[in-house]
Parts: structure tokens; sequence; C-alpha cells
């Protein structure tokens, strides 16, 4: 069995859950063949995947993160929008031909993207059989208004962005019609997701929802010793998260000193209330805030943490759904269009979900969660991660999906079939 991931390469929940998928896969059949087409965030994810047992292809070369700069401009039309942004970053047509060829040469039964648009087109000009694994009903665009563009500070050009809809919507609904499985981890909300592609995938039966496909969940272990190593004493921890992609970097910084402010303000209350700060890059804090650029395996601080605030990048909202962790999620600005959808899905899930929030109103809503870890897990946790983690049940349906495209091939029936 040949399988080859192709996570897009925005942001890096999409590696981890490629990642998470493979090491499944690798453990429930180790005689596997396993690549990943790897995109991005190459220095940390190689490792973790070479780890696995999984081939490493570097696609891009250069070291590609895009939570260190900003990606688009407060002008949407087609020449920013369309040809500025969504072409190089997702139907890109040389990342289209580079993923031909390394198909060519891998020879996969299956080809899993993980919302890599451009992977996904190569694979159904190609005919080759491919799986999408995405978070998205439908492209990031269709689920978000031009008034809420505007909300966010950008200066819409209404028709541009029609058409732009209008051609993203028939790319991937096109992916989705040629998929040999659908797989996602977001929970259908009716008011959102009506219409859209996966949806009408989901009612046929060619789309599934797994729940959180994400890492191996550790047992709890020596808390103590995983303090020790990261600086912390033994009092209450707030972990403060940014997203993995940025459309504008005054918002991330704006939300990092949003959670600082509120730590400060929450130590009134809370004397020993410790700061975990996951920049991803160097931040300018004080000095009883930790902070960290990346930290790969961020489990077993969950562990030990009383709250988390988080952008609501939808690993994340799986990871800590799958794990329990009082969560507060934080959307920095409108301008971050591409977690719009995110941020009211979880606020109509039940979650503290949050729009460009004050320090005093950070603070608020983070009070509540100190010290109160160890509850039943809400509503909203449940809806998310009904069964726990999805991992196991996701990489089961791209087995059989791989097999099933394995046994098609004529030529290589005479193989076993693992």
């Amino acid at each position: 069995m040949r399988i080859v991931f192709a996570p897009a390469p925005t942001g890096s929940g999409h590696n981890m859950r490629a990642l998470a998928l493979a090491r499944e896969l690798r453990r429930q059949w180790p005689e596997a063949e396993l690549t990943v087409l790897l995109g991005s965030l190459q220095s940390t994810f190689g490792p973790l995947f070479e780890a696995a047992g999984v081939e490493v292809v570097d696609v891009a070369g250069d070291h590609v993160d895009h939570a260190t700069r900003s990606n688009l401009s407060r002008d949407l039309d087609w020449r920013t929008y369309i040809k500025g942004y969504v072409a190089p970053a997702f139907v890109n047509g040389e990342r289209v031909l580079g993923y031909l060829s390394h198909y060519q040469d891998l020879d996969a039964d299956l080809v899993v993207s993980d919302y890599n648009i451009s992977a996904s087109m190569a694979a159904a000009i190609a005919g080759v059989p491919h799986a999408l694994v995405t978070e998205r009903y439908d492209f990031t665009l269709l689920q978000i208004d031009d008034t809420t563009l505007e909300a966010g500070g950008f200066r819409v050009a209404h028709e541009d962005l029609r058409r732009g809809r209008n051609s993203l919507h028939a790319v991937f609904d096109w992916i989705v019609s040629t998929a040999e499985v659908v797989l996602t981890d977001k929970p259908y909300v009716p008011e959102l997701d009506a219409g859209t592609s996966v949806a009408a995938a989901l009612d046929t039966g060619r789309a599934v929802f797994t729940g959180p496909m994400i890492r191996e969940i550790p047992e709890r272990g020596d808390g103590a010793a995983v303090r020790a190593s990261l600086g912390l004493g033994p009092g209450p921890v707030m972990v403060g998260s940014v997203g993995g992609t940025s459309m504008f970097l005054e918002n991330k910084q704006r939300v990092l000193d949003t959670y600082i402010e509120a730590h400060r303000l929450l130590k009134r209350t809370h004397p020993g209330l410790q700061l975990v700060l996951l920049g991803r890059e160097a931040v300018r804090a004080p000095d009883d805030v930790v902070v960290l650029t990346y930290l790969p395996d961020w489990m077993p601080l969950l562990r030990e943490a009383d709250v988390l605030v988080s952008a609501p990048g939808w690993i994340t909202v799986t990871e800590v759904a799958a794990l329990g962790v009082p969560t507060v999620f934080v959307l920095s600005s409108l301008g971050e269009y591409h977690e719009v959808e995110a941020s009211d899905r979880l606020r109509r899930l039940g979650f503290p979900s949050l729009v460009a929030p004050t320090a005093d109103r950070l603070a608020d809503a983070v009070r509540p969660l100190v010290g109160a870890r160890g509850a039943a897990p809400s509503p909203a946790h449940l809806a998310t991660a009904p069964e726990g983690s999805g991992t196991g049940r996701a990489a089961e349906l791209l087995a059989r999906a791989a097999r099933g495209a394995r046994e098609r091939r004529p030529a290589r029936r005479e193989e076993a079939v693992r």
C-alpha cells in the first residue's frame, strides 16, 4: 500500500494532521509505503515525519512559514486576492505540474491532500486516486460575505469577488466530486454549511465526519517534570497561542499584547498564574512570561494547563476538544478572514469565542476557568470530539480507499494487497 501525503503549505495544522494520520497508518499497517510532499515548516516537520517512518520530499526548497509575514493587502480585487494571493498559495499552476511529476515518480495507490488545492487538482487531472482531508466545507471565500470582509477593514471589489467565488467553488466542487473519499473533522452546522460541496458529499456518503484527526493522546505523565522543562512552577497555567497563518502581522502582535495584558490583570486575583506564550517567533514579554517560538508536541503542556487562549485554528480546536482543555478562542481581527468562519462556528457550538477582545474582556472570559480543570467535558467539546480521537477511523478509511484503488489497477493486481 503506497500512500502519498500532500499537506497544504499554509499553516502548521495541515502538516500536523497529515503527521497524525501517517503515524496511525504506520501503527496499523507497518509495511505501508508512506511519503510526504512537504511544502512548509520543513525544519520542524521533516524530522517528525522521518521519525514516523515517512519518506520526506521537500517540494518547496526554501523554508516556508506563513505565520511570520502578512499575506494580504487591504484591497480585495481580482489582482490582489486571486492573482496575488489565491493563485500563488492555493491554485498554483507550477505546483500542479510539480505534484504531477512526483505522482508519476512515486506511483501512489492514493494521494491524501490536506486542503492542498494544487495537489488535489493534479490528482484529478491525472486520474490519480485521491482523498481530501479538509476542515473547509467549501473554499474559504465562499463561507464569508463581502459585508464581513468590509467590517474587517477590506476595500472590496464586489464583482471581482463574485467571479472569484464562482471560480473557486467550481474548483473545490470538482475536487470533492473526484475524490475517493472526503474526510472532515469539522461538525456540520446547518446555518454555515448548507449548500456547500462537503455538505452535499456528506449526504451521499462520499464524505465522512471523523472527529479529531490528531496525534496520539499521551497518558498523563510526570507533570512536575513537564513544568520543570519549561521553567514553570506548581501554580495554575495559562497557555496563549497564535495562528499558523497571518493575513496581517499587526493583528498577530495585537493579540499577543492582549494575552500579556490579560495575564497581568488576572494575576490580581490569581497571583500565581503563569503564562506560556507560543508566539511562532521571538516575542518581547515580561520576565514572568515563558515565551516559546514553537512547541511541536504541546499535549504534555496542555495536560498541565488550566486554560488555553488560542486563535481558532481547527487542528488546535480538535486537539483541545479531545483533551477536554478549557479554551477561550480569540480571533484577533475580522481582517484574519480565513478564521472568521471557524470563530463563528465555535460560538455556535458553545465555545467562548471572542473577536478582537480588549484585555479586560479576555480576562473576564478566562477568569472562571482558572482552577476549574477536571470538570466534565462541555457540550461544545463533545460535539467536536464525540468519540475522542477520530484518527484511527480516518486511517482505516484512507487504507480502504488505497486498497480499493490498488485493486482496480490490473498491472499490479499480482502484488500483495496490504
